[in-house]
């Protein structure tokens, strides 16, 4: 007789690789869980224990603080405000006490952030 091996199912299963994961944050539309993705968010606006989450064209309520929600996203949010988290991508034209966004919503850069955040965002156009 000839030696047969044991064939699993198994071993005709190929893996494969995942995309890249997108960080997204989980918002609630009329009752139904919707994951809004970190690069369609434009800003995050902290009220308190809850944040405002702006897309180009919605806004949404999250009821967690702006910290927390910051953290579950991707790194290109940068803090320019007690009350504001801004996504880097998202920027139409920078002042030098405010940002302009794509969404058109002006943000203020808080007074003690204003050479941080133009010297952060100076490296990043460099770095594009």
């Amino acid at each position: 007789m000839k030696n047969q091996s044991a064939v699993s199912p198994m071993n005709n299963l190929s893996i494969m690789p995942s995309a890249e994961a997108v960080p997204t944050i989980t918002v609630y539309k009329f009752g139904k869980a919707i994951s809004v993705k970190a690069s369609d968010i434009t800003c995050l606006e902290g009220v308190g224990n809850y944040t405002f989450v702006y897309t180009r064209h919605e806004k949404h309520l999250v009821s967690k603080c702006l910290k927390e929600v910051q953290d579950e996203l991707s790194s290109d949010f940068l803090r320019i405000h007690k009350s504001y988290s801004i996504n880097a991508r998202h920027i139409a034209s920078r002042w030098p006490d405010y940002i302009h966004l794509s969404c058109g919503k002006v943000i203020p850069i808080a007074r003690r952030r204003i050479r941080e955040t133009h010297e952060i965002l100076g490296r990043m156009a460099l770095s594009a």
